[in-house]
């Protein structure tokens, strides 16, 4: 098992531009947290709790409704990095997004309080900071994009097909709550369209499970997507 040293040199590689006093600084404050699944690790914008490295797991970026109406910005895999979670580094910007855990997700943290020390004095740091809340925020834009946009038997096309690629590659474990919690819509509106693509022969559809029966058929699907 790796050290929490270990884990910070591998997780967050620009740390080896840090000096002496900031490594320490950055082990002394760093946290190893563990969440089950489904538990959640922000609640909205008031909450900035730094850097979090996903160790092992996945988590979900959403937001919601005041109605309790969800819709997923992004995910993060193994070695991906949450700077949403520490975007109140940026003055006068708030950034009401939530994070729930996929699986049981093991993270790394640099506290907030740390990087604010570090960011002043290590340009390197600094700019790694920023590149990734650019990257996110491409990420937060490319999903409202396909939201406006894009027709939503698409979306459900690319959804399923992501979410068998992460499985065994030709179905997934779906409910039809879950697809329209994902892409922020109604569960009949999804229902409706699942069941057109079973129709056509796109998908075979069973309880609580979704198998891609004609590859081409669904991927064609996805060409309607917003560039």
């Amino acid at each position: 098992m790796k050290t929490q040293e270990n884990l910070i040199s591998t997780y967050f590689p620009v740390t080896a531009n840090c000096s002496f006093e900031h490594h320490q600084l950055i082990r002394n404050t760093a946290l190893i947290k563990r969440f089950r699944k489904d538990e959640t690790i922000l609640h909205g914008g008031k909450e900035c709790s730094g850097l979090i490295a996903i160790v092992s797991g996945q988590l979900r970026a959403f937001i919601q409704s005041a109605s309790g109406k969800q819709v997923t910005l992004y995910r993060l895999y193994n070695y991906d990095v949450c700077v949403m979670s520490a975007a109140c580094l940026l003055k006068n910007m708030q950034f009401d997004i939530h994070l729930s855990a996929q699986s049981d997700t093991t993270v790394l943290i640099i506290p907030t309080a740390t990087i604010e020390l570090i960011n002043p004095v290590n340009p390197i740091f600094r700019q790694y900071t920023l590149d990734l809340l650019t990257q996110r925020f491409s990420d937060v834009m490319w999903t409202m994009e396909q939201i406006a946009f894009s027709p939503m038997p698409a979306r459900i096309a690319r959804f399923v097909i992501d979410s068998a690629n992460q499985q065994d590659g030709i179905s997934a474990l779906l409910t039809h709550d879950t697809i329209a919690k994902e892409l922020g819509s109604a569960r009949e509106v999804i229902s409706r369209i699942l069941k057109y693509m079973q129709n056509e022969g796109y998908i075979r559809l069973s309880r609580g499970k979704i198998t891609i029966a004609d590859f081409e058929k669904l991927d064609e699907l996805t060409r309607q997507l917003a560039e």
